[in-house]
């Protein structure tokens, strides 16, 4: 019996677990766009003086929303990737997807909180 249900389950809710990560880092990346609009919205004055309110948040929303794409897109791709190993009985782990992952969260974050601290001094 090639794969065992409860393989194929867990597969499937890995899978659910990405697209869900996925999920999270476009809304994060249209929530930044947003606020970098609505920053550009309320700095109508700074703009005269020849700086450019907001749009640091609005690039890095963008940065956000195409690797989240990017993750929908490999989180299928790794689903079915794993369902025929799976069915094959030749399933090995990939880590190299956690530590990219990883990076994409951990450097994210402190860009943001680098914008927002800028931001904050300016």
């Amino acid at each position: 019996m090639p794969g065992k249900v409860t393989d194929h389950l867990a597969n499937e809710r890995t899978f659910l677990a990405w697209v869900r990560t996925a999920l999270g880092l476009i809304g994060l990346g249209f929530v930044l766009g947003r606020m970098g609009l609505f920053l550009r919205q309320i700095g109508g004055a700074a703009e005269s003086n020849g700086f450019r309110t907001g749009h640091e948040f609005i690039a890095v929303g963008i940065v956000f929303l195409v690797f989240g794409t990017t993750f929908g897109v490999w989180s299928g791709w790794s689903y079915e990737k794993n369902r025929k190993a799976i069915d094959n009985e030749s399933f090995e782990s990939a880590k190299w997807s956690i530590y990219v992952l990883t990076a994409v969260v951990v450097v994210g974050s402190l860009l943001i909180l680098a914008i927002s601290v800028w931001r904050l001094m300016v």
